[in-house]
């Protein structure tokens, strides 16, 4: 294969291919293509081409004559991890760390995080320790990414040191002291810190949870007494995992129904302070939650341990009363009833909630379709969005031109999109026009508007 140097022009963000195009091309076999692109500029081109051609098995250079020209530009983090990486895995250790060394002196994460894996490797503790000291007083370094990294050198004293004073000073790294207390063999200290942190005012849900977490491994009693008290919804769901992961299923499914039942009376008040003009949680919600959101929805958590546990119909039951008030379990629901080969239940399920005073129904119809969807149905998913009320414009026509062009008839979805196709609409148009095995002209389409267009 041909290995010549890329001829020294780059491409800017706004210039490169998307990654999801990127892909496309690497998954329909077109490396002819992603060496062009990469030698005219593209680093998400020879980023890619460089992994599959290590990947065939093809010397390193190929890779590293490919990322070298990046060195000197905007992409000069991302080429230097792929770089080192290749070197490191060759053995070349020396040559990676100098390459690395700046970025790490910087502060650039992925350098930190490998420059310091490698030290670790090295047995020179005292320049990882020294790299701590360096972030804690300038603040660049991603201190987390280093106290991680001094986990197994048997140093916690030290680090425990190193974090005293910066705590002290409210700089935020509470959670770290707390982490390495624990590890340290010290967890009452890890508590103790960690409850300075959320006591008397507002506080970070992270820090709330490694308390939990905390208690779950040393003191489950402390955990279960600060479950049942008000407000303390993130130690109620660690206390259920910590029942489940002994046999004591009841007693988990207790404590979440105990949870859901206070966050539904929550929301009612809500509702009433809404005047019921539209339920609360619809009018805020603008579209599927992210998981973090939804495992710390305790009706939803509920329902999935009743249904890991086989108790799959008392999981509706719990889905279905929740739903009509919390949007963001259309789906779930919607999922399970799937699931048990209930489709059409579960369209009426999201029908009919989007019917009750959602001002933005066809959002929760497209839940459902998002449920077909996750459960394999991707001709459903279609042939559901083309006989959609709103199936000619809006959030229904974008979303059944993306699962055709995913999934679907790609001359069609290129048909759909067309040639004025704007914003994520053109990458989707992209990838219809390669997977319909014209993937020169899903570059050109690209290349036609700026990225400001499609991104």
């Amino acid at each position: 294969m041909d290995t010549a140097e890329p001829d020294g022009r780059r491409r800017s963000f706004e210039q490169q291919l998307p990654q999801e195009v990127v892909r496309a091309l690497a998954e329909h076999g077109h490396l002819d293509l992603l060496r062009r692109e990469a030698e005219a500029g593209d680093y998400e081109c020879a980023d890619a081409l460089g992994r599959l051609l290590r990947a065939r098995g093809e010397p390193s250079e190929a890779a590293l004559r490919l990322l070298r020209p990046f060195l000197d530009t905007d992409w000069v983090a991302r080429a230097v991890d792929h770089i080192a990486e290749i070197l490191v895995e060759d053995g070349d250790v020396g040559p990676a760390m100098e390459l690395l060394r700046p970025l790490a002196d910087e502060g650039q994460l992925e350098a930190v995080e490998r420059f310091g894996a490698l030290l670790v490797g090295l047995g020179r503790d005292d320049e990882l320790l020294a790299m701590l000291r360096r972030g804690l007083a300038d603040h660049l370094h991603p201190i987390d990414v280093v106290v991680e990294l001094t986990r197994d050198l048997g140093r916690d004293d030290e680090v425990i040191g190193l974090l005293r004073s910066p705590v002290a000073a409210g700089a935020g790294v509470d959670s770290l002291l707390a982490s390495v207390l624990e590890r340290a063999g010290r967890p009452a200290e890890a508590v103790a810190v960690l409850w300075a942190c959320i006591r008397g005012g507002p506080y970070a849900v992270q820090d709330a949870e490694q308390l939990a977490d905390v208690l779950a491994r040393h003191d489950p009693e402390a955990l279960a007494d600060l479950a049942a008290g008000h407000r303390r919804a993130f130690a109620a769901r660690r206390y259920a995992r910590w029942c489940e992961e002994r046999g004591r299923v009841d007693d988990a499914v207790a404590v979440l129904a105990g949870l859901a039942a206070r966050q539904q009376r929550k929301r009612e008040r809500e509702q009433r302070r809404e005047h019921g003009l539209v339920p609360y949680r619809m009018a805020t919600w603008y579209g599927p939650v992210t998981e973090a959101a939804l495992n710390r929805n305790a009706a939803w958590l509920h329902a999935d341990l009743l249904a890991r546990h086989g108790r799959v119909q008392e999981a509706i039951t719990v889905l279905r009363s929740a739903a009509a008030a919390d949007p963001a379990l259309v789906r779930p629901l919607c999922v399970l009833l799937i699931g048990q080969d209930r489709p059409d239940e579960a369209r009426a399920v999201a029908a009919g909630i989007a019917a009750a005073g959602w001002p933005d129904p066809v959002l929760v119809r497209l839940e459902w379709i998002e449920a077909l969807v996750a459960g394999g149905r991707h001709e459903q998913a279609i042939a559901e969005l083309r006989t959609d009320p709103d199936a000619d414009g809006g959030y229904a026509r974008e979303r059944l031109a993306a699962l055709l062009a995913e999934a679907g008839p790609p001359d069609e979805a290129i048909a759909m999109l067309g040639p004025a196709a704007e914003g994520h609409n053109r990458i989707l148009l992209a990838t219809a026009l390669i997977r319909a095995g014209r993937p020169d002209e899903a570059i050109a389409a690209l290349h036609a508007v700026p990225a400001t267009h499609w991104v």
